[in-house]
């Protein structure tokens, strides 16, 4: 502002003193009044402050873990099944109707059925075990007990009935498990001749 000033008060006395400016000297004063900037208008409210950020959003924390389920109790380890003692079965059958009167008695072939069937449910329900001491008839209840003895040897068995048979030949009478025939020793044989008691008859 300052300088302007003194390049109009030059320029109004050299107009004062030969009435004319040079056209030089009108040149370089209007360069001279171009380069000094205009002030700067000044805000009544003072310099703008910087915008304030805005708060950042809070973040919850993430939820903690769910603890670990317990384990399950551990089963204890279950017993194997114990295999029926058959020998102790006849055993006993033998202490109750030894000596008992027959109801019924009947002559002819004895004849058996092993492995091959194992599992198998016989005409009673029951599953086929060839340990077991059982036989097969064609007519006498489920459950009838019979003394079985082999003619020839006079070794005696005595069984339960839980299935139907023998089917073929009208001489063979009855059907035992492997572990009767082998009490009479007829594995190997396979048929022998026998008398066939019955002791107590079945309900079915």
């Amino acid at each position: 502002m300052a300088r302007t000033r003194s390049v109009w008060t030059a320029s109004t006395k050299a107009r004062r003193r030969g009435g004319r400016v040079p056209a030089a000297l009108a040149l370089w004063l209007s360069f001279a009044s171009c380069r000094v900037p205009p002030p700067l208008p000044r805000s009544a409210a003072g310099p703008a402050e910087p915008p304030t950020p805005a708060p950042a959003a809070a973040v919850a924390p993430p939820a903690p873990a769910p603890p670990p389920a317990p384990a399950p109790p551990s089963r204890p380890a279950a017993e194997p099944a114990r295999a029926r003692d058959f020998a102790a079965e006849q055993r006993e059958l033998a202490l109750r109707f030894e000596g008992r009167r027959a109801l019924a008695t009947l002559r002819g072939e004895a004849s058996y059925y092993g492995k091959a069937f194992a599992g198998r449910k016989t005409a009673s329900g029951e599953r086929f075990d060839p340990a077991a001491f059982t036989a097969a008839h064609r007519t006498l209840p489920f459950g009838t007990v019979l003394r079985v003895t082999r003619l020839e040897t006079k070794g005696v068995v005595y069984v339960r009935v839980n299935d139907r048979g023998p089917f073929g030949k009208r001489r063979r009478i009855i059907d035992l498990s492997e572990g009767a025939a082998a009490e009479l020793g007829i594995l190997r044989r396979g048929v022998c001749e026998v008398r066939v008691e019955v002791v107590e008859r079945g309900k079915k």
